[in-house]
C-alpha cells in the first residue's frame, strides 16, 4: 500500500474553491426559489407551493411576514428560532400561528413573505 500523502497547498486550495462554489450554487438557487414565493404571493395567486424552512434561511431570508386580517396588523417571525424540522414547508408553520392580539376566535393569518430583515427594520432602513 502506498503511504498517503498530505494534499499540496493547491489540492487545498482548489477544495475549497469547490466547496466555496458549491455553497454559492445552493444560495443562489435558494434565493430563486424564495423569490418566486414571495413573487406569487404578492401577486396574490396564493402559492400552490412553499419554500422549506432550510431554504428560506440558506436564502438569508428567515423573516416570515404575517398578516393578521382580524385586526389588520402585521408581524415578523424569525423562523430560525421554531421548533421545526428543517425540511418542513413554511406554508406549514400556518397552522401553528394564531393572532394574540384578537380575542377569541382569532381568523388564520395570511403570508406575506419572506425577508432577509424584519418588514419594519426594511421600511425604516430605506426611509433614513
Amino acid at each position: 500500500m502506498a503511504p498517503e500523502h498530505d494534499p499540496t497547498r493547491m489540492d487545498r486550495v482548489a477544495a475549497y474553491m469547490r466547496a466555496r462554489a458549491a455553497e454559492q450554487a445552493a444560495h443562489d438557487e435558494a434565493v430563486s426559489v424564495v423569490e418566486r414565493w414571495n413573487a406569487a404571493l404578492s401577486a396574490g395567486r396564493g402559492a400552490l407551493w412553499s419554500p422549506t424552512i432550510r431554504c428560506a434561511v440558506l436564502a438569508g431570508m428567515p423573516w416570515l411576514d404575517v398578516y393578521c386580517p382580524g385586526c389588520k396588523t402585521s408581524r415578523a417571525i424569525d423562523i430560525r428560532t421554531l421548533d421545526r424540522h428543517p425540511l418542513a414547508s413554511v406554508g406549514s408553520l400556518l397552522l401553528g400561528l394564531r393572532c394574540s392580539w384578537c380575542p377569541g376566535a382569532a381568523r388564520m393569518p395570511l403570508l406575506k413573505g419572506l425577508h432577509a430583515f424584519p418588514p419594519a427594520a426594511g421600511r425604516n432602513q430605506s426611509s433614513g
